[in-house]
């Protein structure tokens, strides 16, 4: 019986480890092709808006930091209030990002004061 329940508890353990914990949809690989080749970060930005649109309308919680890493993908290509968007729904779904993306939404609407009083 005791050797029943270790068999058990290691089959159960083994299965939790390979399945991992969130679903990342290939990010890791579209990270490293865009950083390896910068003219792929169009890629990366439709891979990750295709894999956590999925992952809403599957009602499964979006991978710590995709929505951050979205955001900043728009950030970079000028879209600035987009990338606030992503960025609050990255404060909202993980708590303990929410200095971090509060100073980064923060950032963003000083700036965009900024250029509306030099219009």
């Amino acid at each position: 019986m005791k050797y029943l329940v270790i068999a058990a508890a290691v089959a159960l353990l083994s299965g939790c480890a390979a399945r991992g914990l969130y679903n990342w949809g290939g990010y890791d690989d579209a990270l490293y092709a865009s950083y390896k080749d910068p003219t792929k970060a169009e890629a990366l930005r439709t891979k990750l808006e295709t894999h956590i649109a999925a992952m809403e309308s599957a009602g499964q919680k979006v991978a710590p930091g995709l929505y951050a890493e979205l955001g900043t993908l728009y950030f970079q290509a000028g879209a600035k209030s987009r990338a606030a968007e992503f960025y609050a729904k990255e404060q909202k779904a993980w708590p303990e990002s929410s200095q971090l993306m509060t100073a980064l939404i923060n950032n963003i609407q000083r700036t965009a004061a900024t250029e509306a009083e030099k219009k």
